[in-house]
């Protein structure tokens, strides 16, 4: 239910303030770098120290640093592009695609580096001194790491003064990139659901169905755009 929440509190933001984060988006940028550095904070603190936070602010810590904020506005970015852009709604988050993708990179940076210091200072010691290294927790490890590397240049890209600075084409070459950032952002989930003792179903096919009715739609629309283009030549 975490996700299906952060996908309603990130859509609901999109659409009732969609003129407020075209405006004012350096607020809506420092709010979410203030959000990952307070998480961030926390995670540091619980690890060194066994810091804890309990009732509601838990639950608030856990959407972002779990990464379900950051799915959430990615998935709105991914079908600003994927729906016809003749529709109201995709017209609005076409408006505000840039900055949504850049809010969505903001609070995924906490996740992916706090994430990456556990494994590498807690847990890859723990496993080598057991002598079992699970293969869905490596692999999903490893595949977080090549899609946030991915996603690096199209967040630094993302941004206006560093898109005028390049040529048309070379940046929607390289933003291109992002269908594969997209797919190992879902075999990165895929993994970590499949690795749990108790694989949640519900979650499971949430999933699978946002991340496959977007490959659906890309397709339908990259077909029409094509037949459009014959038809003008």
């Amino acid at each position: 239910m975490i996700f299906v929440y952060s996908l309603i509190f990130a859509l609901v933001l999109s659409l009732f303030f969609t003129s407020s984060i075209k405006k004012n988006y350096i607020t809506y940028y420092l709010v979410s770098i203030f959000i990952g550095f307070i998480t961030t904070v926390y995670e540091v603190l619980r690890i060194t120290s066994g810091a804890k936070l309990y009732g509601f602010p838990l639950y608030l810590e856990k959407i972002f640093m779990r990464g379900h904020i950051s799915i959430a506005f990615f998935i709105l970015v991914m079908f600003a592009g994927a729906l016809n852009s003749k529709w109201k709604i995709s017209r609005k988050l076409l408006s505000i695609r840039a900055e949504l993708a850049i809010i969505a990179s903001i609070f995924i940076i906490p996740h992916s580096l706090i994430y990456f210091v556990r494994f590498i200072a807690l847990k890859l010691p723990e496993m080598i001194n057991i002598g079992m290294i699970p293969t869905l927790y490596i692999g999903y490890i490893i595949v977080g790491i090549i899609a946030f590397i991915i996603m690096i240049p199209l967040f630094i890209t993302s941004f206006k003064k560093i898109r005028r600075k390049m040529q048309n084409g070379q940046w929607r070459k390289l933003q291109k990139r992002a269908y594969i950032f997209y797919f190992l952002a879902y075999i990165h989930i895929l993994l970590i659901l499949l690795s749990k003792k108790e694989i949640d179903l519900l979650k499971l096919s949430s999933y699978t169905i946002i991340f496959g009715t977007y490959t659906i739609l890309k397709l339908i629309k990259y077909k029409s755009n094509k037949k459009a283009k014959l038809n003008y030549n």
